[in-house]
Order: C-alpha cells, then structure tokens, then sequence
C-alpha cells in the first residue's frame, strides 16, 4: 500500500520534469541567432582564448555549475506545476481533469505569469523586449504583470489551502494555522528585533573611500548628482583633480597605494597579478593597525582588485572569465524573475549585483551586498565602487532615451550617462545613509570620488583639431569614451572631495573650494598624513593637508609639480555594437583565460608591444605636453607642446620634454609640434 501511495504521489513527476526542461529549451530559441554570430561563428576566437580544452579549466568547471543551476532551478518549476496538480486534485474533486492536465494547466499559468513579469521587470531581456509594451501597459495603475501574478498566487494559494483542509480536517488545520501564524511572527520578531544599543565610536577615525565610476566633475550637479553634490558641498573638494589613467583598475591601485601605475606596474586592465608591484597597500597598512579592510564594487570585468590588494574581505561578483560567457546564456525568464533575490545570489553568483549582467541588474541589490558584508566591531577602511555610469549605462529597469533625445550617437550616449549618473548617485545617497544607521559616521574621513571622466565626442572635448600625421577618422575614436586619449581633459580630470564626520570632524578645515593641481595619487599620503601614520614606501602623490591648511608655499609647491595621465590600450577595429569576425580575432590574440583560475589576462609577452601604442601626458600648471606615437607605435615618440596662454618657455619644454622621457621611458625624436587649445 505505501509503494501505491508513493506511485501514485510522482505520478505525473516524469510529464512535469518535460514540461520544466522545454521552458528551458524555449527560452534559448534565441541563441540559435547568438550562436551564428562572429563571437561563436568564428573558431578563432575561441581557440586564441584557450589554452587548454575547456573541460580542462575552472571556466569549464563554471559552464558546468551553471547548467545544472538551470537545469535544477527549471526542474524546480515543473516540480512545483505536480504539487500543485495534487493540490487540485485534493481541492477540487469533482473536476473531471486528468494529473496531468492539471500539470499543463499550472504550466502554462506560471509560464504566462514568467513571460508577462519578465517582459515588466527585465524589458531588455531577449524574451522580455517583444513584449516590453504589453508588460508596461496599465489599466487602472494595475499592470498586467501584477494583475496575473496576484491571480496566479492568490489561486495557488487557495487550491493548497482548499487541499489541506480536505486532507486533515477543520481542527488540524486550525491548530496547522495557529502553528504558522505563531512561527511567522517569531521569526518576523527576531528577524527585525532590535536590541537597545549605541555603537562604540571608535578611537580611530573609519576611512571611506566612495567612488562612482566616470563621474565628470561639470556632471556633478545638484541637478544630475544631488547627493554627490551635497557632500561636495560640505566637503574640501579639489577642483583640478586628474587620474594618472583613465581606466578603472589602474586608477583604483593608485587610488589604494599612492603609487603612479608605472611604479606599480598597474598600467593596463586584465593584467596577470604577478606582473604587479602594488607593494604595501593603504588597506594592509590600516589592517596592522587594527582596522578591517572591506573592497565592494558591481563590476569586475576589466577592474580585476580583490582581496590579494590588502582587503579581508572582497564584496564583488566573481572575477573571470565566467563573467563574460554565461552573461549570454543566463538570460531565460525564469532565472531572471530569481535572480535579485538569495536564491539567485547563490545559483548564478556570476550575474547577481553584477552592473555587467546589465539586463537584470537591480542597483539595490549591491547596496544589500554592502549592507550585509559591513562589520562595525573594529575601525573599518571601506573601498567602495559604483560603476552605472560605465557603458552600456543601462540596468534592468533604466530608461531609454526618446528619438528627440538622442538625434545624434553624441546626444544619445550623453543623456544614457546622465541617466546612469544620477541612479548610481542614488546608490551613493543610500550608502552614506547605511552608514549613518551603522554608526560609521560618528568618526569617519570620507573621500568621495570618481576614477576618470567619460568624453562624448563633443566638439569641445579635445584639446586639438588635429595632431601631425593622424587621419580624422583615429581623433574620431579618441574622443569617445575614457583612456582613449591623453587630449581629452574630460577623460581624465575627476571628482575629488574629503569630508571628516563626527569625532574627526577637527582633522579637516572647513569645507571650500581649493583650486591645488592635485592628482588621485595623492589620497594615500593624505589618508596618513591625517591618521599621523608614516609611509611604508616611497609614494608618488603627496599630502593635501598642506594645501587644506594654506600653509605658506603650499600652493606654489603644487602648482610646481607635474602630473601625468597616459591612454590605455584600444584594440583596434574593435566597436562593441558591431562586433566582427575580424575584431574579435584581433582582441582574442591579445588575451587569454587562465585555465586554473579562470581569469581573463592580457598575454604577458605582448605588453612591450601594446605599450608603444599608447599617449602620454604631462601637465604643469596649464600647460601641456605629450608623447605621440608613430603610427606603428614606439620610439621615437613626437613631442607636442601646448604651452599656457600661448607663450612658449624653452626651459619649460625641456623640463616636460624630460619627464616624459624619464616617466614613462621613451626617448622623442626632432619633431616638436605646439598645439593651440581649443579649450581656451
């Protein structure tokens, strides 16, 4: 009798599984236009990735995982369409429908229902944009995804409820509810229970350093960024801040150690770790004296920092890889609708919080991260990055701009990163208060920042019409974008701005405008120099607090130094809305995935080359110098020259000419160009 009752309890489980995995299968139709494309069409492509066969490497390890979580959480589904049909079968006897009818029935319910929500909350998903008007329309401000899934659950709930009290009868189920009532508020209870308690205030000031990505310091308004604004407002910001590179990687480890990328090696995104000297880090410096180091940020693509730079703990998606493959294949109806919640943190830890995995990112959800990742027993250092503000500048649910918005690519990408500006200043708004309500800032030195700006391809974007022997169509692409030329002051000046709270509110002077020529650099030896802490190594920034305080000679001191910026490396042929066969074997021979730690790298013996390609900068003053490669790149470099106010000074130029040399090890041949700005 109990082997007939199990039977007859997974009748139907085999029928469910189908119906579970054809949801599946549906829900990539879409690939079988992906998989022709350039990126899958061309073995190349993969065969210059790899080095060894794919079942070999973590990457492999990862597709794998990946598909079982699908497979499990469709599985799931179906499973859950059979407890149902039992349901019905328990609640409504007298209906003449087979199990497996009533299998189909809940099926093709909760696959409307998944179809109707993922076209509301996810409209860029690949089955969510054909349907994005239907699951935007509303009738009476109730839209058709809430009204079915309400009717869907409120039926679910019912039919269940309906089956249990036909199974245990009017006094079981009574106490059953008593039961669940009580369970429910216990937990509600201790779940949200707060027990009466201050926060210490910790002896030594937390350090917290925020930063949104691409940030332009004229896009920093009341209007676009309010909350950043405010804390300007309040704050001593820098109002001629530059990047030493205007990517975010090698930004950030300057950021974190006070160090120019040529001394530490950071020059470049995807490097292999153990080309870098990152040295002793602001993170590992604060952790020996007793503080807790956390680094958190939305996207790892291109910024591989984790934990190895001095951090206890890394609050970011997974590096790799990974990250850019399963991106196409994650995206199905039903792992959509979970993905923000913890069931789809732990089955695609790869897409969750991840501003990368663009289709489906909630921008609260990285703000949870934090939130559960942040530890107020000891002093904390606090590394933080929002990058909305990056392209594509789209997230699940973001706007897209009307035709009258977006004339022009110039117009369109603008009002996108405006867009994308203001919701990551959102972000930046919800944190600070996270930290209020942690105690955080009851003694706190925040510095808020941005790691580079972002250029638009605006006439008033470069410094120069043209530069000797360069075709119109390369100024063209070097205006777009970030680290994509040293002639674009938009690329790389940044928001710079120190704020103390609470107990260390008399470290700081009051809050104001100060026009020093300053650089990212410098936050390592002003971060020290505040906390009367010694360097560990010789730094290439300087401290601010001379500048903060006016002391005499402060501002002549930095107007005095030369700071520099250089581009980064731009495969060429590379334009990510139009990605061809050639393209992509091109960028493919230049990086490569570990096998063991599935880590997309930059091959090691083509850094000498990639390097020769690229600008570099030096800035003193208002005057401006930089080296030009060839066409095929490498030396000699040209010189070009843009002195202030037009007036050339010979011994200047040499002292610019110099450095460049010296920086960046380049040797200039005779050709000397002076370039008029157009900025001035």
């Amino acid at each position: 009798m109990k082997t007939a009752a199990r039977s007859s309890a997974v009748a139907g489980l085999g029928f469910a599984a189908l119906l579970g995995l054809a949801l599946l299968l549906l829900s990539y139709l879409r690939l079988a236009a992906l998989l022709k494309t350039d990126a899958f069409h061309n073995p190349k492509v993969v065969a210059e990735t790899l080095t060894e066969p794919l079942w070999h490497t973590q990457l492999g390890f990862n597709i794998l995982m990946f598909v079982l979580a699908q497979l499990a959480l469709h599985f799931a589904f179906g499973a859950s369409c059979l407890l149902l049909a039992l349901a019905s079968e328990r609640a409504w006897p007298k209906a003449k429908a087979t199990r497996r009818q009533w299998i189909l029935v809940w099926f093709v319910l909760g696959a409307l229902c998944l179809l109707i929500m993922n076209a509301s909350y996810f409209p860029r998903s690949s089955l969510g944009a054909p349907y994005k008007a239907i699951g935007h329309v509303a009738l009476f401000g109730v839209t058709p995804s809430l009204f079915l899934s309400t009717c869907v659950v409120t039926g679910a709930a019912v039919t269940i409820l309906l089956a249990l009290f036909r199974t245990l009868g009017p006094r079981r189920m009574v106490a059953l509810g008593v039961g669940a009532a009580v369970m429910v508020a216990t937990t509600g209870f201790l779940l949200h229970a707060t027990v009466p308690h201050a926060n210490p205030v910790p002896s030594r000031p937390n350090v917290i350093v925020l930063g949104i990505d691409s940030l332009r310091p004229d896009m920093a308004t009341t209007e676009n960024t309010p909350y950043m604004r405010a804390f300007l407002d309040q704050s001593l910001q820098l109002t001629d801040a530059v990047t030493p590179l205007a990517r975010t990687f090698p930004s950030w480890v300057s950021i974190l150690t006070g160090r120019h990328p040529h001394t530490t090696g950071a020059f470049m995104n995807l490097l292999p770790r153990d080309l870098i000297r990152e040295g002793s880090t602001l993170p590992s410096q604060l952790r020996e004296k007793g503080y807790r180091a956390v680094y958190a940020i939305d996207e790892t693509r291109f910024s591989n920092v984790d934990a190895s730079y001095g951090f206890d703990r890394a609050l970011t998606p997974p590096i790799g890889g990974s990250d850019f493959v399963l991106a196409w294949f994650s995206d199905t109806p039903l792992s959509n609708v979970v993905m923000n919640t913890w069931l789809g943190a732990l089955l695609f830890p790869y897409q969750y919080a991840n501003r990368a995995a663009f289709v489906t990112y909630d921008p609260d959800s990285f703000v949870k991260r934090v939130e559960r990742g942040l530890d107020t027993r000891q002093p904390l250092f606090l590394a933080l990055h929002l990058t909305l503000p990056h392209w594509p500048f789209e997230w699940a649910d973001s706007a897209l701009p009307r035709e009258d918005q977006a004339p022009t690519y110039e117009a369109g990408t603008r009002w996108k990163y405006i867009n994308a500006s203001h919701r990551a200043d959102k972000q930046f708004g919800d944190l600070l208060a996270l930290l209020e309500r942690k105690g955080l800032l009851a003694n706190a030195i925040v510095v808020a920042l941005s790691d580079h700006g972002e250029a638009f391809g605006a006439e008033d974007e470069f410094l120069t019409e043209a530069l000797p022997g360069e075709e119109e169509s390369v100024i063209s692409a070097q205006e777009k974008g970030h680290g994509t030329s040293v002639f674009s002051p938009r690329q790389y000046h940044t928001v710079l701005g120190f704020r103390a709270y609470g107990a260390a509110a008399g470290l700081l002077p009051a809050p104001r405008a100060v026009d020093g020529k300053v650089s990212l650099l410098d936050i390592v030896p002003t971060i020290l120099d505040l906390l009367k802490m010694p360097a560990t190594q010789p730094l290439d920034g300087m401290s601010l607090l001379p500048l903060f305080r006016d002391e005499p000679a402060a501002a002549e001191r930095f107007a005095d130094r030369i700071r520099f910026t250089e581009s980064e490396y731009n495969p060429g042929g590379f334009d990510t809305s139009n990605m061809t066969a050639s393209a992509l074997a091109a960028a493919a021979t230049v990086y490569r995935v570990d096998p063991r730690t599935d880590r997309l790298q930059v091959r090691a013996e083509l850094v000498k080359t990639i390097l020769s390609t690229r600008q570099y900068a030096a800035l003193l003053g208002d005057s401006f110098a930089a080296a030009v490669p060839k066409d095929t790149g490498g030396n000699p470099y040209r010189f070009v020259y843009e002195p202030a106010a037009g007036r050339v000074d010979p011994k200047e130029e040499a002292r610019l000419r110099d450095a460049l040399e010296k920086r960046f090890d380049i040797q200039f041949g005779n050709l000397t160009t002076e370039v008029k700005s157009k900025l001035q």
